[in-house]
């Protein structure tokens, strides 16, 4: 047996897989059909997104061991494929008394503003037109940040990026959002989103098919189903949260094309911590290491669901999929499976030419 040859063959095929992988994650929106609803996809996100890009130096030794979430920038992230981004901006001072809407994780300000995602943004979609992103915002208010005016500020910046952003319906499609941003947020910046306002978000895990959040547009309204309970900190926590996850992937990845709540959104939460701390707070709060012990059950468990339904030849259907340490398999000294989970979660789709 010529030992050289197995070593270069194996060589070229880890090479032609990560070139694969790069090309399918890149453009994957690409490979899938203009008229199908994005609610009916699965869509990897990121929870608390902007962490990769680190943290204000004032801020850079707490929020790493408090506030970080991923590990990747932004950039990083949208090349990995990841396609949802949590964002959590607020007005911040800076030391000549100009005031920018930064992106924070709490009390923690991050690297970044929210107008140089939106660059970021709209250079990656200028780059990839078969591509598009979701934005999922809140005010990430605190009462030691002034920020009275962040309604105004926010919809000013959202006007200006007004020919980038894609109102609201339920049954939007995959090509009447390529190109574009849709933006939901939990959060009113005025009486009319850009987008849309998010109403009803639950922290509980309780999925209610029942009593479901809405997501409204300026002239329709569409429903959510949303998991996201993230302090599992205590053992019978992290219980609800997986039975929650699954409950919820279940629900969408059966659901028929035909059926009442075919158009309902889904956001369904990997991220959370299960390691508090109270070294620089009063109460227990989150730490890094217990955003990466969360991952390293959670991206698991819904990974492992999602390479499980492939097995059986079926896809699509698991909605937007928020978790921490998205397009990285190792952090810290810990396994997350973000990158085997965002890659799980874009093959999960019906593309065009499996069809």
């Amino acid at each position: 047996m010529n030992i050289n040859f197995l070593h270069r063959t194996t060589i070229i095929t880890l090479l032609l897989t990560l070139l694969s992988t790069t090309a399918n994650a890149t453009d994957w929106l690409g490979r899938i059909s203009d008229d199908m609803p994005v609610c009916r996809l699965s869509i990897p996100g990121t929870h608390d997104a902007a962490t990769g890009e680190g943290f204000i130096d004032a801020d850079t030794l707490a929020g790493n061991y408090i506030a970080r979430t991923q590990e990747l920038t932004l950039a990083k992230q949208w090349e990995a494929g990841i396609r949802a981004f949590d964002l959590r901006p607020d007005l911040a001072t800076d030391s000549l008394g100009m005031q920018k809407m930064t992106v924070f994780h709490g009390e923690f300000a991050t690297n970044t503003s929210f107008s140089a995602v939106i660059s970021m943004l709209r250079d990656s979609l200028r780059a990839h037109p078969s591509e598009f992103a979701i934005i999922i915002m809140r005010h990430e208010s605190s009462p030691n940040r002034e920020s009275s005016h962040w309604a105004d500020r926010m919809d000013y910046i959202l006007a200006l990026n007004s020919d980038l952003l894609v109102d609201f319906r339920p049954d939007i499609t995959v090509g009447q959002l390529r190109g574009r941003i849709l933006l939901l947020s939990r959060d009113k910046y005025d009486s009319v989103p850009h987008g849309a306002f998010v109403e009803g978000w639950r922290h509980d895990g309780i999925i209610d098919t029942a009593n479901p959040a809405t997501i409204q547009g300026c002239t329709q309204k569409g429903c959510l189903l949303v998991q996201d309970l993230y302090d599992t900190s205590q053992e019978a926590d992290m219980k609800t949260k997986t039975e929650a996850m699954q409950q919820l992937f279940l629900l969408g990845t059966r659901r028929k094309a035909n059926e009442a709540g075919r158009y309902t959104w889904m956001i369904n939460h990997t991220s959370g911590y299960c390691i508090t701390s109270t070294e620089y707070t009063k109460e227990p709060v989150s730490t890094t290491e217990g955003y990466r012990a969360n991952a390293a059950k959670t991206n698991l468990l819904m990974a492992k669901l999602l390479e499980e339904r492939a097995a059986e030849g079926r896809r699509g259907g698991a909605g937007i999929v928020m978790m921490d340490f998205g397009g990285t398999d190792r952090s810290g000294c810990q396994d997350v499976y973000g990158l085997r989970l965002v890659n799980d979660v874009i093959k999960n789709n019906i593309f065009s030419s499996n069809e």
